[in-house]
C-alpha cells in the first residue's frame, strides 16, 4: 500500500463516491404557486431533537435558488418501486414521458400547517423548513427543520454505484411489499 499522500482527482473522488450507497429522494417546493421537483441522493438525518435533517443541492439549480427564496421544502425519500420517479424528477422520464411531469406519481394534498403535497407510495415523506444553509463546492447544504412527517415504512430506493437498489431483509414477510421474502412457513 502506498503511504505518499497525493491530490485526490475529481475522477478518483466520484470513483470512491460511487460506492456509498445514499437514499434517493425527491426534494420539492413551491414557488409563486409554481411547484418544483427534483431527485436528489444527499439526505441525511441530522438531529431528533429538534427533528433536523439535511439535503444538499447544486447551487446552480434552480431548485437551489427556490429553496432558498422560500425556506421550506419537502423531501421524500422513494421507495424500492419508484425508480421511475427519480428518473422523472432528474429530467430522464420514461418512453414518451415528460420530465418533471408531477403527474407520474400520485400526491396527496397539503393539510393543515403542511406546505408541501405529500408524494404517496414512499417511504417517508416530510415537509421542512430550513434553519441554516452553507456553501460547499459546487453544492449548498440545507439543514432544516421537520414540521410535519408522514412514513409508511416501505422499503428505500437506494443508489449505489450508479444503479438502483433496495434493501433486503431475510425476515421481511409483509405481503403488501412485492419485494418482500416469501412465507417460509408450510
Amino acid at each position: 500500500m502506498n503511504d505518499k499522500l497525493h491530490p485526490v482527482s475529481r475522477d478518483e473522488f466520484l470513483s470512491a463516491m460511487r460506492q456509498a450507497a445514499s437514499p434517493v429522494c425527491v426534494v420539492t417546493t413551491n414557488v409563486d404557486g409554481q411547484r418544483m421537483a427534483l431527485t436528489i441522493s444527499s439526505f441525511l438525518s441530522v438531529s431528533a431533537d429538534p427533528p433536523l435533517v439535511s439535503v444538499c443541492i447544486n447551487r446552480n439549480s434552480r431548485m437551489c435558488g427556490a429553496i432558498t427564496e422560500t425556506g421550506v421544502f419537502g423531501v421524500h425519500l422513494l421507495a424500492h418501486d419508484q425508480a421511475h420517479v427519480a428518473d422523472n424528477f432528474a429530467g430522464r422520464p420514461r418512453a414518451g414521458g415528460e420530465p418533471y411531469d408531477f403527474s407520474c406519481v400520485q400526491w396527496a394534498p397539503g393539510e393543515g400547517a403542511r406546505r408541501e403535497p405529500a408524494m404517496v407510495g414512499v417511504s417517508v415523506s416530510a415537509d421542512c423548513t430550513v434553519v441554516s444553509s452553507t456553501d460547499a463546492g459546487t453544492h449548498r447544504l440545507f439543514i432544516a427543520e421537520v414540521k410535519n412527517l408522514v412514513t409508511t415504512e416501505r422499503r428505500p430506493l437506494i443508489f449505489w454505484n450508479r444503479v438502483y437498489a433496495f434493501p433486503t431483509h431475510p425476515q421481511d414477510t409483509r405481503s403488501d411489499d412485492p419485494m418482500a421474502a416469501p412465507d417460509p412457513s408450510p
